[in-house]
């Protein structure tokens, strides 16, 4: 099949930004690329990124925003700075475990709801993390400000594929993945901010009035946009006929596959960064912190990228390149690391190539997963997000655990990872063949 089939995209990103108004309720038909279905009003498609641009990032808000208060909040505490570090791992357990049924939900009974729902327990973690007077209860208050967290990357996800179909929502996904690379980068820098401006607490408050400030946005501005709820969603042959449905599909499964090792590598490279730039090539805190930016900014240069990637080519034939791609940056980073000629620039610049691949893979892998499941786009976006943070988490951190034996246990992590993506690549698009989509 031709991989430009099946969707119809805008010529320019002007035409897909213009204004679109919201087609009936209960309209039926599967949208044609670019259409907005699914509520009363319409939303411009340029509104509609801001919202689910600022979904998308309440996580990370939540855990880079912290980074600057260790050591405060370990000298409140009188704990060590390992023990302080739970503030963000407990955050992270929470905000994995709704993953398996925030999709259900919204998807029985609309995003909206979920959405408002979700931010109002980030909002109430939140709270209890400010008025926390010992670490248990911070710890609780994070955990729940977890829960609170999945529902908005898991929903904004399925509220563009709702909307969007095949090249179109994967231009869509790359502008509102845009915010997504923004935070981590500026998350921190807020943080140091507000901790100059007052104390630790003052990282929570603004964490709560980010909370009102989604919900806000979701209430007055989001239309509902799921195209029918079902009423099974939540029963258990419910569950599990949309479970089944989209770890049998002859694609869906092995690019969740693929986008899981290529988040691993993200993983492995988080988790072993400090050791890394700081242990091996003897950068101090800031110099870190400038070549970790720099890094990460990558994510920023690369949603454009896809955009006009996309204008002339589908999203399976950008992964066709792409995985290859970071199979290459793998291979010459070991390379280079075995041969003993790695410095921190050339370090450097094949860790910008891998976050190129990796916001690549993100953006188009998504977009081929969700592209056969609008009627149940809140279940699969949830199961997807849970691979990525199950598998991404245990191999990133089998990887980061030999980093302090310097950058080659790290390469040929990456390496492997590439070479698994690979394989499960071409399953994916073999299956896709047979299966004459």
């Amino acid at each position: 099949m031709n991989d430009t089939a099946a969707t119809t995209a805008p010529a320019s990103v002007p035409e897909a930004l213009s204004p679109i108004p919201a087609a009936p309720a209960s309209a039926a038909p599967r949208p044609e690329a670019g259409t907005v279905l699914g509520g009363r009003k319409g939303i411009a498609p340029l509104t509609l990124l801001v919202v689910v641009g600022a979904l998308m990032t309440v996580s990370a808000l939540a855990t880079d925003a912290m980074l600057p208060a260790f050591p405060a909040m370990a000298a409140h505490f009188s704990v060590s700075d390992a023990v302080i570090q739970s503030v963000v791992s407990v955050f992270m357990l929470g905000y994995a475990l709704p993953h398996l049924v925030v999709g259900s939900f919204a998807d029985r009974f609309g995003r909206r709801p979920v959405l408002l729902l979700g931010l109002g327990v980030y909002l109430l973690g939140g709270v209890i993390a400010w008025a926390a007077p010992s670490l248990p209860l911070l710890l609780a208050g994070r955990f729940v400000q977890g829960l609170g967290a999945s529902a908005g990357p898991i929903l904004s996800r399925a509220v563009l594929r709702d909307l969007y179909q095949g090249r179109e929502l994967g231009r869509m996904l790359s502008f509102a993945m845009i915010f997504f690379g923004a935070a981590p980068l500026l998350a921190p820098a807020v943080g140091a901010m507000l901790l100059g401006l007052g104390s630790w607490r003052a990282i929570f408050i603004f964490l709560v009035l980010v909370a009102v400030v989604l919900a806000l946005l979701v209430w007055l501005v989001l239309p509902e946009t799921a195209p029918r709820k079902d009423r099974d969603a939540l029963n258990l042959p419910g569950i599990w006929r949309n479970a089944r449905a989209i770890v049998t599909d002859p694609v869906s499964a092995w690019i969740v596959l693929v986008m899981a090792l290529v988040h691993s590598g993200l993983m492995s490279y988080l988790l072993s960064a400090p050791a890394l730039y700081i242990g091996y090539f003897g950068l101090d805190e800031g110099g870190f912190a400038l070549v970790f930016a720099i890094v990460a900014s990558m994510t920023l240069l690369a949603q454009p990228l896809n955009v006009r990637l996309l204008r002339t080519n589908s999203p399976v034939r950008i992964l066709r390149f792409v995985i290859p791609f970071f199979v290459l940056v793998s291979a010459t980073l070991v390379a280079q690391v075995a041969l003993g000629v790695a410095s921190l620039p050339s370090f450097t610049i094949n860790l910008m190539a891998f976050f190129v691949a990796f916001s690549l893979t993100l953006a188009n892998g998504t977009t081929v997963a969700l592209d056969p499941h609008r009627e149940r786009a809140g279940m699969a976006s949830g199961l997807m997000g849970f691979a990525q943070l199950a598998l991404g988490t245990a191999l990133g951190s089998l990887v980061a655990g030999f980093a302090d034996r310097g950058p080659l246990p790290f390469a040929l992590g990456l390496l492997v990872l590439s070479l698994l993506s690979y394989p499960a690549l071409r399953m994916a698009f073999r299956r896709r063949a047979s299966a004459g989509v």
